[in-house]
């Protein structure tokens, strides 16, 4: 039966600003099984200068490659202080007064932005609308992880009630990590331990990536880039942010070990708040290995950069917020090139482990990172082949156009 599907996210970009496409591809394959689907999210594009109100508009509507927009008038704000949760804050509230203005949607599915969010479910009452909550960042759990905020902290106890509160009236949870139901375990929220919540109503639907775009553009999309070309370099390609919780100076002190090995090169595209010191670092220190990219590269260039590197690194700053699982989405875009995987942390529910598609290790130091990046270097050519087909078929289970099937069963 055709559905009319509101998917709730306040970060989603028209297609060609958006590199977070999960919401883009699920709107895709959802249109393509015959349902009505609108994305709602903030008029301002995150990471970006762009505001695409820039009058008195209260609201945008748009239609992009036959996807359908509401854009909310949001402000303008840079990077990931305070200014971006009262951005949250705003669209969701502005968005709460506008809802009566769109035509009634059956099932109204959002990204969880606790406790900012939390008045989105009054909306899928206001409409009798069904209520599905996807869960792709663990809020409070990940700032208290990484120590940005004590647990004790008053703050942080309303965050978890608030978490609790939104899970408990959700119709349907989608959690990206694969670990979501035993952190409703963990926190004692299940019907068994005495809480509310079903967990026959939790499930997992992770990241992925859009294999028939991929390799398109692959073919298509390429850059001209002397280092990519060289095929007699063993090239080592970590791509994404570059902030505390990636950790990229544990992958420089790696390299700065393996600055002898002519023939193998770090290649980091991405930026953030530790981009410059880091590239400053490897300036200072002669460590001609280490490459700085682009500090942003559209979607389409990623196939084409992935498919020329021959070992790509997903790298963090350790947490226990990783035991549930990771929904990274370069990870799956990662097995799309065909290529190893080497990450600097064991999550919970590995498929770096599972699928056999390279090593993911809790490092005790660089000295052991540079290890294994150096085994991956000079490993048999018949094993690292088996590595590469590995990974390519580990990401048809995260093709997107399978990964929406799933969704579409719970509307």
């Amino acid at each position: 039966m055709k559905k009319k599907i509101w998917l709730v996210n306040p970060v989603a970009m028209p297609p060609k600003y958006e590199v977070r496409i999960q919401t883009l591809k699920r709107a895709q394959y959802l249109i393509e099984a015959g349902h009505d689907v609108t994305i709602i999210g903030g008029s301002y594009l995150h990471n970006t200068s762009i505001n695409l109100i820039t009058d008195n508009k209260k609201f945008l509507e748009a239609e992009y490659d036959g996807i359908k927009f509401i854009h909310i008038k949001t402000n303008n704000y840079s990077g990931n202080g305070i200014m971006r949760f009262y951005n949250l804050i705003l669209f969701n509230f502005r968005f709460f007064f506008l809802s009566k203005k769109f035509a009634k949607p059956d099932v109204i599915a959002q990204i969880a932005t606790v406790p900012f969010g939390n008045i989105l479910y009054y909306v899928a009452k206001r409409f009798k609308a069904k209520s599905i909550v996807d869960v792709v960042d663990l809020w409070p759990e990940s700032f208290v992880s990484y120590g940005l905020i004590s647990k004790k902290n008053p703050i942080t106890k309303i965050a978890y009630c608030a978490e609790k509160w939104l899970y408990e009236r959700a119709d349907e949870i989608v959690f990206s990590m694969e670990g979501g139901k035993d952190y409703i375990i963990e926190k004692g929220w299940d019907v068994e331990s005495g809480g509310k919540i079903d967990l026959n109503n939790v499930h997992y639907i992770n990241n992925g990536v859009d294999l028939k775009d991929f390799d398109k553009n692959k073919n298509l999309y390429k850059i001209d880039d002397s280092d990519l070309e060289n095929d007699s370099l063993f090239k080592v390609v970590y791509l994404g942010s570059i902030r505390l919780a990636n950790n990229i100076k544990l992958l420089i002190d790696a390299a700065e070990l393996l600055k002898d090995h002519d023939n193998i090169k770090f290649l980091i595209y991405g930026d953030g708040d530790d981009r410059a010191h880091l590239k400053q670092y490897c300036e200072i220190n002669k460590l001609d290995n280490v490459i700085f990219k682009q500090k942003w590269i559209q979607l389409k260039y990623v196939p084409y950069v992935l498919s020329k590197s021959s070992l790509n690194i997903l790298n963090y700053m350790p947490s226990t917020i990783l035991k549930y699982g990771g929904s990274q989405s370069k990870s799956f875009q990662y097995m799309a090139s065909g290529k190893p995987i080497c990450s600097n942390v064991k999550m919970g529910y590995c498929p770096i482990t599972k699928y056999n598609i390279g090593i993911a290790k809790d490092f005790k130091s660089a000295s052991e990172y540079a290890t294994t990046i150096l085994s991956f270097a000079e490993m048999d050519a018949n094993e690292y082949e088996k590595i590469c087909n590995n990974a390519r078929n580990a990401a048809e289970y995260y093709d997107y156009k399978k990964l929406t099937i799933n969704f579409e069963k719970l509307i």
